[in-house]
């Protein structure tokens, strides 16, 4: 059983027996996996603090052959998000963050650029006092790196150019739709949110948010991605209703 080091986030854990923890992990250099953590709910566990959810770490596992679940050796800590807890808003934006990463990430894929872009977006939104323009910014950038980003200026069924009409979409929606094609969807994107992606795909999270205030549309943008980005995944995100009408 090899030892390996890699940094990780930690996206969730679960109860393993009386003292032990499996922890889900997307790691730099394995990609998304699963480990268990021996004595981990021990009041004196050697992992501290450093196993709670949506921890920047460090670790050293044991590669188990033919096994799903490797096995921590031990871990520390890189950079805390633990204080984000005690904010409801920033609480739930993290967990969509988890969720629709652990949901969305191949296992064992390494993903540099999708560790990266999570790592931009918690520190966003440890610094920041809003939720949308983190949260769009990951939706946006994860269904692009992965390919599955939509047209947002054509009709996803006959291919039209939306112009300045709005795009037309309902539950279960990958693509937009033009008024003619829309066939009872309910919800819609302005042209004025879909422009605003022309503003933010070229600047990184930071400056974005440091540019001013978040335009009213961006909540909009927003919601259609979330809808695309669960239609993907195939199952409802149990953190997408706790996270409507936060801005």
């Amino acid at each position: 059983m090899p030892l390996r080091e890699t940094e990780a986030l930690v996206l969730r854990t679960y109860h393993l027996g009386e003292a032990d923890k499996i922890v889900s992990l997307f790691t730099r250099q394995m990609g998304r996996l699963r480990a268990v953590a021996a004595g981990a709910r021990r009041p004196k566990s050697r992992y501290g603090s450093a196993l709670e959810p949506m921890s920047y770490i460090r670790l050293w596992i044991f590669e188990r052959e033919n096994r799903d679940l490797l096995r921590i050796n031990s871990a520390e800590i890189i950079e805390s998000f633990f204080d984000m807890q005690k904010d409801y808003r920033q609480q739930v934006a993290t967990q969509y963050v988890a969720e629709v990463a652990e949901l969305f990430l191949p296992e064992r894929e390494v993903n540099e650029r999708a560790f990266r872009l999570i790592l931009v977006v918690l520190r966003a939104l440890k610094r920041s006092a809003e939720v949308t323009r983190p949260l769009l910014y990951f939706d946006y950038w994860l269904l692009r790196l992965g390919g599955l980003l939509p047209d947002l200026e054509s009709c996803g069924n006959c291919g039209r150019a939306l112009g300045d009409e709005p795009g037309f979409y309902g539950e279960g929606s990958e693509q937009l739709m033009c008024a003619n094609c829309r066939r009872g969807a309910p919800q819609q994107v302005r042209a004025t949110a879909r422009a605003l992606e022309r503003g933010f795909r070229g600047l990184s999270l930071g400056a974005w948010i440091s540019a001013g205030p978040a335009a009213p549309e961006c909540r909009e943008l927003r919601r259609f991605l979330e809808e695309v980005v669960e239609s993907h995944i195939g199952k409802k995100l149990v953190t997408r209703s706790l996270l409507a009408g936060e801005t």
